[in-house]
């Protein structure tokens, strides 16, 4: 909270869930440690504790995305996300796991059909077959929209061979460009980055895509998931 500047004791208490006397403890505590100060009525953090809590903040953010989901990612394989990312898995901040009912298991959330019908910019990976997507697409490409599509190759040549007016829109699009990842990649399930939303989804740890996915519309989110797809445009060649 003092990241954010000082605060006096009844603005955190408002904060935090305690008890004045059981807050008080603390602060004292902290103050002992020269972590803060007290100047009139207000406590800050002095240089030293500034320099241990940004250390610090990026440990509480990761484990409060781990923790709100631990059942979720006990059960994810995160090999395909780089070590620097995975170092800042915080910044994905508040996230819901979405998991579909069975009407629902081959299409992708609503949330995400929204977001695509209003972004300007769209990146999006797929590593499996979604029955429901070429028509979003090529919805894209027909739109304009800034839109980059990296799939592996057996999805590309299912697109291709079986999609065809969908995949012409795609190729015709000024604005869209496609690209197949290299088949000795690690792979996701799925990246998905919109002007307000970003996706996840992971194999789970036996290797099987059970439809969860995260969600987060948060900006560090975004900036995170956008770092991610770039990994694998960096690692895959443009269809001309």
């Amino acid at each position: 909270m003092l990241l954010n500047g000082p605060a006096t004791i009844d603005e955190i208490k408002q904060s935090i869930n305690g008890t004045t006397s059981a807050i008080m403890a603390q602060v004292k505590i902290l103050i002992e440690q020269g972590l803060i100060e007290q100047k009139d009525d207000e406590y800050r953090l002095t240089h030293i504790g500034q320099i241990i809590l940004k250390k610090i903040k990026p440990l509480i953010e990761a484990l409060n995305v781990v923790e709100g989901n631990k059942e979720f990612w006990d059960s994810r394989d995160l090999s395909a996300v780089p070590d620097d990312l995975l170092d800042r898995i915080g910044d994905l901040g508040d996230v819901t796991i979405h998991e579909p009912d069975l009407n629902h298991l081959f299409e992708p959330p609503k949330e995400l059909l929204v977001s695509l019908k209003s972004s300007a910019n769209v990146c999006t990976f797929y590593s499996y077959f979604c029955p429901t997507c070429p028509c979003n697409y090529s919805e894209l490409a027909k739109n304009e929209v800034n839109y980059n599509l990296i799939l592996t190759k057996p999805v590309y040549e299912r697109l291709r061979d079986e999609y065809t007016d969908q995949y012409n829109a795609i190729m015709q699009s000024q604005n869209s460009h496609l690209f197949v990842c290299h088949e000795q990649i690690i792979t996701p399930g799925a990246i998905s980055v919109t002007d307000d939303l970003m996706l996840l989804s992971f194999f789970n740890k036996k290797g099987f895509f059970d439809h969860k996915k995260v969600i987060s519309f948060e900006e560090n989110a975004r900036q995170w998931g956008h770092e991610f797809f770039l990994h694998y445009k960096e690692n895959a060649e443009q269809i001309k």
